[in-house]
C-alpha cells in the first residue's frame, strides 16, 4: 500500500491511497473489540458499554464483525467506537486517525473516510511519498474533486 496524492483543506491533510483498506478482522480484549487488517496497517478500536432504550452505539445499527477465529461478533448497539490509546496499548503501536481514500473510491463518492492506521507505518509511507516526490505539494481539496471529477 503507497500513498499517491495528499489533499489540504483548513489544518487537515486527507490521504489518497493506492489500494482500498483490507477487511479488518476483530479480536477481544477484555473490553476491547480491536479491529486489524492482515497486515498491521489499519485498525478499528471499539469498545463494550451496555446499551439503553435511548442511547446505543452507532443509532443501534446492526452488523456483524468478522472475529480472527472465524466467528463473528452481532453488533446492536452495545460496541461503541472509541478508546484508541488503550487499544494501541494492547497492539504495541500508536494508533492515530486519519482522513482515507483511493481515486476508485472518490470518483463513486468524494468522501475521505476516518481510519485508524498505525503512526509508525503511516510515518514510513509518508516519507517513502516524500523521498519520491520531492518537490510536492498538496492539493486543495476542491482541486483534487474537480481533477477527480474530470473538471
Amino acid at each position: 500500500m503507497k500513498i499517491v496524492d495528499l489533499v489540504k483543506a483548513n489544518d487537515r491533510c486527507w490521504i489518497v491511497f493506492d489500494e482500498p483498506v483490507g477487511q479488518l478482522t476483530y479480536e477481544k480484549h477484555g473490553s476491547l473489540l480491536i479491529g486489524s487488517d492482515e497486515r498491521g496497517i489499519f485498525y478499528d478500536c471499539l469498545y463494550y458499554d451496555r446499551p439503553t432504550p435511548h442511547m446505543r452505539a452507532f443509532a443501534g445499527r446492526e452488523f456483524d464483525l468478522p472475529m480472527k477465529d472465524g466467528t463473528t461478533t452481532h453488533c446492536n448497539g452495545q460496541y461503541w467506537y472509541g478508546r484508541v490509546d488503550e487499544a494501541g496499548k494492547v497492539v504495541g503501536e500508536e494508533i492515530t486517525e486519519i482522513g482515507a481514500s483511493t481515486k476508485e473510491e472518490l470518483k463513486r463518492c468524494f468522501v475521505f473516510a476516518s481510519r485508524n492506521i498505525s503512526k509508525r507505518r503511516l510515518n514510513e509511507m509518508l516519507e517513502e511519498f516524500e523521498a519520491s516526490h520531492p518537490d510536492y505539494e498538496p492539493w486543495g481539496y476542491r482541486q483534487y474533486e474537480d481533477m477527480i471529477r474530470g473538471k
